[in-house]
């Protein structure tokens, strides 16, 4: 698999991983009287994004690059230049 994929189906797997936590946490008390799911709306957000950090690499080195302002040509001037200031 390429790497986009993986990233694509990262995303889309923490939309459903949260989406059915929520679907639990929701439908739980009213099926079984009163019980308590256990997750916090917090905890199944921080889940859902865990999934799309550690396993969507592709998307978070792009976003990387553009909040960071780093653009190939400079990384190609760098790597041409011998590493940089103290390179």
């Amino acid at each position: 698999m390429k790497a986009k994929t993986v990233s694509l189906l990262a995303i889309v797997l923490a939309i459903v991983w949260v989406a059915v936590l929520f679907l639990l946490k929701g439908f739980v008390p009213i099926v079984f009287s009163g019980k308590s799911f256990g997750l916090d709306a917090k905890e199944i957000i921080v889940s859902g994004v865990f999934f799309v950090v550690a396993c969507s690499p592709v998307y978070r080195s792009i976003w990387l690059d553009k909040k960071l302002g780093i653009s190939q040509a400079d990384v190609q001037a760098m790597v041409e230049s011998g590493g940089g200031k103290n390179g």
